[in-house]
This record gives structure tokens, sequence and C-alpha cells, in this order.
């Protein structure tokens, strides 16, 4: 996965050994106009991922009755999203879009390139605790359930599993030129000196990074919704906490089932790439590759910015949460939800308010025997004519 991500550009006008030494190299130009919707593109990301991810931790940690197990792991994802954001993204498309060579020196060349391998085997990683952690709990709800510390183990050893599984990629990876000529641009890349050595690599790291974990997500949730939607779990009461217990469960799965549907659908066509590429170096040679590598890269990049979105839309809890953060940053412009239940009790109590009053006004004119009213009800009040029986044979 990761040795596209700095070489795509480089390969098409730069790998020429016959050229020679007095020749002036100068990357390739980027249309101004391309440059300024490339860099929008980017920065849309990196502004929603950032501040969406920052605010589900703070959400968390804020607050201890969402401390919970599953929203450890979720903050979890939210830092390996904030890390690719931050770490990756900007020196990502800066390097390969907009100046089309390596700017940020050889020390950072193998950190980014690092980093980001590292972050997406902690997304895929985290997913899959989520998916077992439920699994285990719906499947099996007689089974201990996972303790908060026993989930910050298990983060802990995701981390450190994230870091160990890709350190060859910060060991070959190193700026080079791919002429000999002090004028030629500099490119970040994985420098393997076996061809064989880096096709097995690389496809280690797309298994373990997206296909095995798909496959384990598939499983996983594929046995929940049968449980949860189909089959009755043996044991399973019919009261209403249980059904109301059964509810609640059903929407944190959905909500899950979705991160993983916008993960596999933003992530698939890069591999797609990466493994045609491994195949066949002259693939990224093709037409339009550039164009295509952009928009297949910027829609894996933005995966870092879905899961704030959905856990918004999909949870009430941080929805909540969200509004009150928004409340605060907007200095009241934005209704927190304790003003928006408030507005919503005074304008419900006002209406039965109002509208008691007009039962019982029409109450006590029906039961008056000495008038025989005409009356009429606008708004919620009552407007009445009294006309006494000697004057109504008039």
């Amino acid at each position: 996965m990761s040795n596209i991500q700095f070489e795509v550009c480089s390969t098409m006008d730069y790998n020429n050994s016959s050229l020679s030494e007095g020749t002036l190299y100068t990357p390739l130009v980027i249309p101004a106009y391309q440059k300024a919707i490339i860099i929008t593109m980017y920065s849309v990301i990196i502004i929603f991922s950032v501040g969406g991810n920052s605010i589900v931790c703070f959400i968390v940690f804020r607050a201890r009755r969402m401390r919970t197990v599953m929203n450890f792991f979720i903050v979890s994802l939210a830092m390996s999203d904030l890390l690719m954001a931050v770490l990756c993204i900007p020196f990502t498309f800066v390097a390969n879009l907009i100046i089309n060579s390596w700017p940020f020196g050889a020390i950072l060349c193998p950190v980014v390139t690092f980093l980001q391998v590292v972050t997406v085997f902690m997304s895929s990683f985290t997913l899959v605790s989520i998916s077992l952690d439920r699994y285990f709990a719906i499947v099996y709800p007689l089974r201990p359930k996972m303790t908060k510390k026993q989930a910050c183990i298990v983060i802990t050893f995701i981390w450190m599993l994230s870091v160990l599984i890709p350190l060859p990629t910060a060991v070959t990876s190193r700026v080079h030129r791919y002429v000999n000529v002090s004028s030629a641009p500099e490119f970040c890349e994985e420098m393997w000196e076996n061809t064989t050595a880096k096709s097995i690599y690389n496809s280690i790291l797309l298994l373990l990074q997206y296909f095995i974990p798909l496959l384990v997500l598939m499983f996983t949730y594929g046995r929940i919704s049968i449980v949860l939607w189909i089959k009755k779990t043996p044991g399973e009461a019919v009261s209403t906490r249980d059904l109301r217990m059964a509810k609640s469960k059903r929407k944190i799965i959905k909500m899950m089932i979705t991160v993983v549907i916008i993960y596999a659908i933003c992530w698939l066509p890069l591999h797609v790439i990466n493994i045609a590429g491994d195949i066949d170096n002259s693939f990224y040679n093709a037409e339009g590759m550039n164009i295509m590598w952009m928009v297949f890269h910027w829609l894996a990049m933005s995966n870092s910015m879905y899961n704030p979105i959905i856990y918004c839309w999909m949870n009430a809890k941080f929805r909540n949460g969200f509004l009150g953060v928004m409340h605060c940053c907007t200095c009241g412009a934005i209704k927190s939800s304790n003003d928006i239940e408030l507005q919503r009790f005074r304008y419900n109590s006002t209406m039965m308010t109002s509208l008691g009053s007009s039962f019982r006004q029409q109450f006590a004119l029906k039961n008056n025997s000495h008038v025989n009213p005409e009356y009429i009800v606008i708004n919620g009040k009552v407007y009445c004519r009294e006309i006494t029986e000697g004057s109504s044979s008039q």
C-alpha cells in the first residue's frame, strides 16, 4: 500500500538514464486552477477530520457515562484518523499533487511513509476489535463482557502491532533521484534491492490491512445481524426493558456496520491500483493515471473524516455532545440539546394550556341554561357572543 504514495508522478518523466549531466531538471508543472482544486479538496478532509475526531475524543473523556468499552475503541479509531489528517495527508498531497517532488527532506521521508501505514493498521485492527467485542457480547451474552481495563490492554496491543508490522517501510523508505543530476527532483519511495521481497511484503500488507480484516468484519457483523434481526437469543425475555435494550443494540450495530462499509468503499479503489501496479509497474504510466490516483487517494484519505459524521447522525449521545460543543464554540448561535428540549417542552406546554382553556370555556358555555351562546374557536382562543332567549326570537 505504501509504495504508491510517492511514486506515481515520479516515474513518468524522470526515469531516463540516458539524459545528460548538464540538463536542467524541474518538477512537472501543475496549472494554478488544478492546484486550487486539490488544495481545497484535501483541506476539507483535514479540517473535518481534525475538528470532528477531536470533538469525539472530547465527548468521551468529558462525560463519565460516555467512558464505555466501545467508546474507548472509538477514541482509538478517532486518534488514528487524527494522525492521518495531521501527519500524513498534508505531506502526501503536497508532494504528489502540488509540487510533484519530495521537498521535506530525507528525515521526514521514512517517518511520513511509515506513519501512513501505521494509521491504516490502527484503523483496521480497531474496527476488528470493536466487531469482536460486539460479537461475543451479542452472540454469546452469558460470557463475561470485556472490562475497561481489558479494553485499554487490547488498544495498547493494537498500537504496538500497528507499529511493528510496517517497520520494513521505515527501513526501506528514502529520498532518491531517478537521474544522477543535482538539479533533478527528489522523490520519497521504498527502495528495495530485492523486488521479489518487495512484492511479498506489499502483498502481506494488503492482506493484513484490508482483506483479512474485511473478512472478519463480514463474518462477525453477519452473525450479529442474524441474532438481532432474524433469530431470537435463547432465554431472551420479551419485557419492555429487554425490547428497549435490543433496540439500542440494533442502533449501535447499524452505526458500526455503516462505519465498516464506508471504510471498505473508501480504501478499495486505492488497493486495486496497488495490486495492479505490483503486477505491472508500467501501469503507473497509463494515460490519466495522475487524475485517477488523485481521486482514489482523496477517497481513501477522506475516510478519516466520515466517522464523526456517522456518530453524530446515528447516535443520540454523540449528537448531543456535538451540539453542546458547537453551542459553546458559536457563543450560543447553535442551540444545545438542552435548549432544544426546553424549547420543545415550552411549546408543548403552551399548546396544552391553550387547548385546555378552550375546552373549559366551551364546556361552561354548553352548560349555561340562561343563554344560547354562539362562539368560534380561533388559534386556541374562544370568541363568543351571548344571545338571550328573548332577543333571539325578535
